[in-house]
């Protein structure tokens, strides 16, 4: 069973549950004492109405039946015969034969019914011996009845009373979360469209509380991220236009030393210039295309492109790289496949993720991509039966220069910044690039554009 796991929910929940617990407490107080009540009033109005007969009896004289005027003076009392024979008063059969206590009110039940009988004995009138016994009897089962019904109310009442106050309950705390609603809302838009200039709303007329509190120090703190951000790119843009101009020099200067070294080492020294001159610019290129495309400087030039054609181009670029390590590389686009997109940079793309499958692949290993469609979207696969990529590692390999230290190799002049260059890339076209991948058995590029 899933758990809840909506703060909100709990919530409703656990006062709903609280509340039926206080409902049950409080009808349960109040149902025992209002039916302890009504008995105490039953007992209480039986001996008052066994007093009233006996004192005026007291009073009269001449027999019992000449003394009373009305039988209105017995309801709910009789009078017995000291041997328990009936003069006068109110017959109950049901109570008739109970034996006599005197002076105690007590609860008797009879096939099922319930009453409160109450007992005295009085001296006989002049020219009678043995005296007499008056008793009052009233029933209870009106009283066990109402109790009843009202408990029948109730517990129809309690369900109700519940749904409003859950139903009321959540309407409050969804409204009272709202804050909280607008603060993940803003995260989850900045996290999917990579705006950071987004900030949480807060209106007006917003309660000065702690959740107002938590919005506007979150907001504080985007601010600073923000322009750290800024800061950031903002360096990356101004370091790498201000190293392309010595790179080139260096450059220059390295494969004119090439061009006049007059022997082996002095060939091997300016090899070395040039090569990690090409290394550096490579770099500079990278981090200034990422950069224009983070700052939305970079312009696209869409157009209908043949996905075999550049495939084709990569593959062919990447030849004598792969040859060196004994890796062969496949095409396996059907003809025809096109998407509307910058042939540059799909080029540029698709060349370092076969570049990555080569450094990192096996010798004598593969390396394949492939295409198609998949209804109003293209895939592209890039393969390899590489030494793959850690579980853990997966999720930082788009981090800009990160490099898994356990595979990196000076050799192939890795920098971290080619998978962190064709993420941005494809997303400038309105695409997603995904990777899975088994440590010893190979890793997979999925790239998804529309069209």
């Amino acid at each position: 069973m899933k758990k809840i796991t909506s703060i909100k929910m709990r919530i409703t929940i656990w006062y709903t549950t609280l509340m039926f617990i206080l409902i049950l407490v409080v009808l349960s107080l109040v149902g025992g004492l209002s039916y302890q009540l009504s008995i105490d009033s039953v007992e209480k109005d039986v001996i008052l109405q066994v007093t009233q007969v006996t004192e005026k009896l007291s009073k009269r004289h001449g027999g019992v039946f000449e003394l009373v005027e009305s039988k209105e003076e017995f309801k709910n009392v009789s009078i017995y015969e000291s041997n328990g024979k009936y003069i006068v008063g109110q017959y109950i059969y049901d109570v008739a034969n109970i034996p006599f206590v005197e002076g105690i009110p007590r609860r008797e039940n009879v096939d099922g019914k319930d009453y409160i009988v109450y007992d005295i004995r009085t001296p006989s009138p002049p020219g009678l011996r043995g005296g007499f016994w008056i008793r009052g009897v009233e029933s209870v089962n009106s009283t066990m009845l109402l109790g009843r019904s009202a408990i029948i109310i109730m517990l129809i009442l309690v369900p109700l009373i519940l749904v409003l106050t859950a139903l009321g309950g959540y309407y409050i705390t969804n409204k009272a979360f709202m804050p909280v609603n607008n603060i993940v809302k803003t995260a989850n838009d900045i996290s999917a469209q990579n705006d950071i200039s987004r900030r949480i709303e807060i209106t007006p007329d917003a309660k000065e509380d702690e959740l107002q509190h938590l919005s506007l120090t979150l907001n504080r703190m985007l601010d600073k991220i923000e322009t750290l951000i800024k800061q950031e790119k903002q360096f990356t843009s101004d370091a790498s236009h201000e190293l392309r101009t010595p790179i080139s020099v260096i450059l220059a200067q390295g494969e004119y030393l090439l061009d006049i070294a007059e022997n082996d080492k002095e060939k091997e020294l300016a090899k070395n210039i040039v090569d990690k001159a090409n290394q550096v610019s490579k770099l500079v290129s990278r981090l200034l295309l990422i950069t224009r495309i983070d700052q939305n400087r970079q312009k696209i030039k869409k157009e209908k492109v043949d996905l075999g054609v550049i495939a084709d181009i990569a593959v062919e670029s990447m030849k004598d790289m792969a040859e060196k390590k004994g890796i062969t590389l496949s095409s396996d686009i059907t003809e025809g496949i096109i998407v509307n997109g910058d042939e540059a940079l799909l080029l540029s793309a698709i060349t370092n993720l076969i570049s990555n499958g080569i450094k990192y692949g096996k010798d004598s290993g593969r390396v394949t991509i492939s295409a198609s469609k998949l209804g109003n979207k293209t895939e592209i696969k890039v393969s390899d039966n590489g030494v793959g990529i850690a579980k853990e590692n997966i999720d930082k390999i788009w981090t800009r220069f990160y490099r898994i230290d356990d595979v990196r190799n000076d050799e192939y002049a890795s920098s971290g910044l080619g998978l962190a260059m064709v993420k941005s890339i494809v997303e400038l076209h309105g695409g997603e690039i995904s990777v899975s991948s088994k440590l010893g058995e190979g890793t997979q590029f999925r790239i998804v554009l529309k069209g």
